[in-house]
This record gives C-alpha cells, sequence and structure tokens, in this order.
C-alpha cells in the first residue's frame, strides 16, 4: 500500500499503517520501535488526547476565535508534535492544550496556576505554587527542554 497523493480524508486503519511501515527498507528494530511508539501513541489514554487536540488546532482558521487571531503556525504545530514524540502519557496528565489568538499554543495547568506557551522559535512559562512564583521568558525552544519544564512544573 502506498500512501500517495490527497491523504487528507483517508484514514488508514492500524493494519494500513503497519503495512506501510513494514514495506520501508529501514531496520526490523527500528519497525518494531516505530510500531511500538504509534501503538502508545493510540493507546495510552492523555497521550492520545493530547494528539488529538493538536490535529483540531491545525484545522483552526484566520479569525477562528472572531477577533482577528490567527491560526496556529505550522513551526508551532511542528514543534509541540516534535515535544509529543518524546512525551509519555503521564507527561499530559496535567495540562489542558488550547490556542492563542498570536498564532502559537497555550497549556494550562489543571491544578496549579501554571501556563505554559509555545511559539516557533521559543517558549515562555508562569507558575504559582504555595505562593511561590517561577517564571521564564523567551526561552529558546527545543523540545527536551520544553518537556522538562513540563515535567518540573508538573
Amino acid at each position: 500500500m502506498a500512501l500517495t497523493g490527497n491523504i487528507a480524508n483517508y484514514s488508514p486503519t492500524y493494519y494500513d499503517v503497519m503495512m506501510y511501515l513494514h514495506s520501508i527498507p529501514i531496520s526490523k528494530e527500528v519497525k518494531e520501535n516505530v510500531g511500538r511508539r504509534l501503538v502508545k501513541e493510540v493507546t495510552e489514554p492523555a497521550l492520545a488526547k493530547a494528539y488529538a487536540k493538536i490535529d483540531e488546532l491545525s484545522q483552526l482558521k484566520e479569525n477562528w476565535a472572531g477577533d482577528g487571531s490567527l491560526p496556529i503556525s505550522q513551526n508551532v504545530l511542528n514543534n509541540i508534535k516534535r515535544v509529543l514524540l518524546i512525551s509519555d502519557d503521564k507527561d499530559w496528565n496535567e495540562w489542558m492544550i488550547g490556542p492563542d489568538v498570536n498564532a502559537t499554543i497555550g497549556l494550562q495547568s489543571k491544578t496549579h496556576r501554571a501556563l505554559m506557551s509555545l511559539g516557533a522559535k521559543e517558549f515562555s512559562y508562569f507558575v504559582r505554587i504555595d505562593g511561590e512564583k517561577m517564571a521564564a521568558s523567551h526561552v529558546d525552544f527545543s523540545p527536551e527542554v520544553f518537556l522538562e519544564t513540563m515535567r518540573k512544573i508538573a
């Protein structure tokens, strides 16, 4: 099975994806690792919910909030997807994901007074726990640093 042409309306089954994966000329070990990650991404509820939310945010058009809001930039979507690829289910239990009107993605803690904002090249965060405040802005983005910050806040 070749995934070519317009696949926007195509909903492959797990079998389709695995058949495609096994048709790629890469090592068996890499195929097994990718297969395990795919299963993890669709079976772990918080991680699957995060992926679904990112898919939803990628569909936003200009003026989605009625106030001149911008769609989420492709660079920001790519950044959050890079974070998702290295994260685990438990990393997303704490966070609600939403769009910001300035083409970025916001994460809000479910249990703390904490916010994170992810842009194309950098991110910022604010958290207040037990009266103690931590904040930073214009932090250079890397998936590892962003995920580490998420974990520290949670």
